[in-house]
């Protein structure tokens, strides 16, 4: 009588994340899509409106190290400051582009928008 061994099944329910690193620790040359970042109202626009958005993959020109950021999204090159990069999250990926990831699965979150409201007085 023999024992037959099968490989273990995966768990359907257990997926892995996605690694999840912060602009500045990307090196030349790395791809990556937007995972998350936490900024201001302003400053999210201002990226958008430059066509960096939770929807893009971008490549590294120049990693942060003590001067700007500099990505390439499509044909356009953004220079972001440290203090900016270092809020922005990304997922580092070899896609061709953002449709492979998504058919993946691995859709990116959207980004999200800390913004400090001033208290008001109550109302009385």
């Amino acid at each position: 009588m023999s024992a037959v061994m099968s490989e273990p099944k995966p768990n359907p329910v257990a997926r892995e994340t996605p690694i999840r690193l912060p602009l500045t620790q990307l090196k030349r040359g790395d791809r990556a899509m937007v995972a998350g970042a936490t900024l201001s109202k302003e400053d999210l626009e201002v990226l958008r409106a430059m066509g960096l958005d939770e929807t893009c993959s971008f490549t590294v020109c120049r990693s942060g190290g003590g001067g700007p950021c500099i990505i390439q999204v499509d044909a356009t090159r953004l220079g972001l400051s440290p203090d900016l990069a270092r809020r922005i999250l990304t997922r580092p990926c070899d896609c061709p582009d953002t449709a492979c990831c998504a058919a993946e699965g691995l859709a990116v979150e959207s980004l999200a928008v800390d913004v400090k409201q001033p208290s008001e007085p109550p109302i009385a």
